[in-house]
């Protein structure tokens, strides 16, 4: 039988769980899939160290058990519309958001919002 190899690209990414600030950093070189819980109202700064143009993110955004937190982004990333989203406000639920790096934006190719998590 053959030695069979899955290219690295495939194999399953660990979901990290980013520092809550005033500022969220975000290195997504090692953290392509993360989370965040807010534990305030936040600004999510431009992420560092895209790998290459094509590369996809995703990040969980979640309400800590009081609600109603704000997040702004960096104006790296890009939405329809050039609207940034308005979170979910309830305690605890989360909002999920995938890109695509195009080389200079993060454009959104996804989003789920008003997730239950437990």
């Amino acid at each position: 039988m053959a030695n069979t190899k899955i290219p690295v690209e495939l194999l399953p990414i660990a979901e990290a769980t980013l520092t809550d600030g005033a500022t969220i950093a975000w290195d997504v070189s090692t953290s392509p899939v993360a989370k965040v819980t807010l534990a305030g109202n936040r600004t999510l700064a431009a992420p560092t160290n895209a790998i290459a143009n094509g590369q996809y993110i995703a990040l969980l955004v979640i309400q800590d058990g009081t609600g109603s937190r704000t997040l702004a982004w960096n104006a790296v990333y890009e939405f329809k519309d050039d609207t940034a989203p308005t979170l979910t406000t309830t305690a605890s639920k989360g909002d999920l958001f995938t890109f695509r790096y195009n080389g200079s934006k993060w454009l959104e190719v996804g989003r789920n919002q008003n997730l239950t998590l437990s």
